[in-house]
């Protein structure tokens, strides 16, 4: 892990092959299951893995029905099994505050057979959402424990 004034690395090895988890990157029913903090939980995804390919994910409190926030871009590079990447913003389609857009790398390298590395590059995040940059990093970390938890062991986030 590593994180700047503008930007938040991380590496996590997932215990599956290299286009399980490209898949989980990529297919909304798998994104809603494990891509949010442990405070949330998700409610709806969108996903055109292409370059141009837009995408969209929705959560919730744990304790509530209400919407609070999300997640929204737009494929920059798609690469299958290998990279993604996006300009990212915090918040859902249609929500225009530049002060909260960014870039995200997702990187996949298999390590051996039936192991990937996943490296997550968020940066040009500029004025951070609530939590600032130890909340981006905190957030993605339990994300990537959640997509670990999804493929490995067969289960929705908790």
């Amino acid at each position: 892990m590593t994180i700047d004034g503008e930007s938040v690395r991380i590496v996590k090895q997932v215990g599956a092959p290299v286009d399980r988890v490209c898949k989980a990157f990529i297919d909304p029913d798998e994104l809603v299951r494990w891509m949010h903090p442990e405070q949330f939980r998700g409610v709806s995804a969108a996903n055109d893995p292409r370059v141009g390919g837009r995408g969209e994910l929705t959560h919730r409190n744990l304790d509530g029905e209400e919407i609070v926030g999300g997640f929204n871009w737009e494929y920059l590079e798609v690469e299958p099994n290998r990279k993604l990447v996006m300009d990212w913003q915090f918040g859902g389609f249609g929500q225009t505050n530049e002060s909260n857009r960014s870039r995200m790398t997702i990187e996949l390298r298999e390590t051996d057979p039936g192991s990937t590395e996943v490296t997550l590059f968020h940066e040009r995040l500029g004025e951070a959402p609530p939590g600032g940059h130890m909340g981006v990093n905190t957030g993605w970390t339990q994300a990537l424990e959640s997509l670990q938890r999804h493929i490995e062991e067969g289960e929705e986030s908790k």
